[in-house]
């Protein structure tokens, strides 16, 4: 028997493209950073390369914000295409850099172009996704961050010795290249955008292509209190908007955070050089575990309490690792700070896309990601203050379980979305006549 293809297949495996190439330009700078403390013609510091590297961060909470402004009102196709031509074309002009002012600006476009990005593509697979099925096509778009992660760690052990730096740039825009003419010829646009311009018709024909729910229909006419940034406060959904910002905020101060001081905190403890960098691998890893894994038991269970599970599961693992277990239980455990950190992470964009009406959701998710990348800028920064001070292995990871904890407590006072009334009796026999009925009336 033939496995039923769902229908937004072709969506998620566009946006899965999309942020595959996304993981890979923001992941693989750790990659290079060696080569250029070392590289000659530029004499970099330590301090050089981090602010090179912090402008990327930057970049993305500008790019967040600029998707809430722009996505909803200028089209999701058309940010979602801006955004790789902006991301790709950035790597291109790292890999000739003649100068490293003209190196950081590329890394801030690349950082502008992930952020725009990233709600985008949230906002694009939430919608044309089946909804008993919502988490599930969310996180297979967005595991494609890990896998560029994970392919940014192997490329480099062949690229880098062999090409030096430059290579891991130009092998980031050739796969572009290629990818973009897919992008242009398959992603279609999303319907609400199309009917809130009074292209009715075309709304019509994508909502039949993908066979959308009849409950996406009242979404695609929508007045401009459902839009832009008043949709976010309105008088049933501030104190929502609020909660999602911080839980944002606090996840990615964690992911970031750990990410950047894993390898060290596990060197500062006893383990081998490079028993600390596998452990970086093995939180990708779990990263990707963790989107694949909770999008299932949120789609069963619900995503809220799932969310908050994820948040405590990273801080439980954290305190364990300050246990000093075995070094197969450390990975295990590490294995699960990468489920609860990158997986909550993926998981708060499904249940905070799935709050806010199709019309207003890349708004939604542009502004919490955005205000999330002050945690995005702050974990590695935090960390580095507690290790200037001297504070000991096992309260620098309990420091960043903490957060973890609260952003468990805030998933859980997120307030219930009020659901959508339908009746089964009147439901027409298409999306396209429904939208056809809202056209005219």
């Amino acid at each position: 028997m033939r496995a039923r293809i769902p229908p937004a297949a072709p969506v998620v495996g566009l946006c899965l493209m999309a942020l595959v190439l996304e993981g890979y330009d923001l992941l693989m700078y750790g990659t290079v950073v060696p080569s250029l403390l070392t590289y000659t013609p530029w004499d970099l510091d330590a301090t050089d390369v981090g602010m090179l590297g912090s402008l990327t961060g930057i970049g993305m909470l500008v790019g967040a914000l600029l998707a809430a402004a722009v996505a909803d009102r200028w089209g999701r196709r058309r940010t979602l295409l801006a955004a790789v031509v902006m991301f790709s074309t950035a790597m291109g002009a790292c890999a000739i850099a003649p100068t490293p002012e003209v190196f950081g600006a590329g890394r801030f476009a690349v950082g502008l172009g992930a952020g725009v990005l990233m709600p985008t593509a949230a906002a694009t697979l939430i919608e044309f996704a089946e909804p008993r099925a919502r988490a599930r096509s969310v996180a297979m778009g967005f595991v494609g961050t890990c896998i560029g992660g994970i392919l940014a760690g192997v490329l480099s052990l062949w690229l880098v010795p062999t090409h030096g730096f430059r290579s891991m740039f130009l092998a980031g825009l050739v796969p572009a290249l290629m990818f973009l003419p897919l992008m242009l010829a398959y992603l279609p646009e999303s319907p609400a955008y199309l009917a809130s311009r009074g292209e009715h018709a075309a709304a019509a024909a994508i909502a039949d292509r993908y066979r959308l729910e009849r409950t996406a229909a009242p979404t695609l006419t929508t007045s401009s209190r459902e839009r832009g940034l008043r949709a976010l406060f309105g008088t049933d959904r501030t104190l929502t908007t609020l909660l999602f910002w911080c839980t944002t905020l606090l996840c990615l101060l964690v992911l970031f955070g750990v990410a950047t001081w894993l390898p060290a905190l596990m060197r500062s403890a006893g383990y081998p050089l490079g028993a600390s960098l596998s452990f970086l691998l093995t939180l990708n890893i779990g990263g990707a575990l963790g989107a694949l894994g909770g999008a299932v038991l949120a789609d069963r269970y619900g995503i809220k309490p799932v969310t908050a599970a994820f948040f405590l599961c990273a801080a439980i693992a954290l305190l364990l690792v300050t246990t000093a277990p075995p070094l197969v239980v450390v990975y295990m455990l590490v294995l699960l700070a990468g489920v609860g950190t990158t997986g909550t992470q993926i998981l708060l964009n499904t249940f905070i896309g799935s709050h806010y009406p199709a019309s207003s959701r890349a708004t939604g998710l542009g502004m919490a990601l955005g205000v999330g990348r002050i945690g995005a800028i702050v974990g590695p920064t935090y960390g580095g203050v507690l290790v200037a001070i001297g504070t000991g292995t096992n309260w620098q990871l309990a420091a960043f379980a903490a957060p973890a904890v609260v952003g468990a407590i805030l998933t859980v006072l997120v307030p219930q979305r009020t659901p959508i009334r339908r009746s089964a009796q009147t439901r027409p026999p298409s999306a396209a006549a429904d939208i056809d009925r809202k056209a005219v009336s």
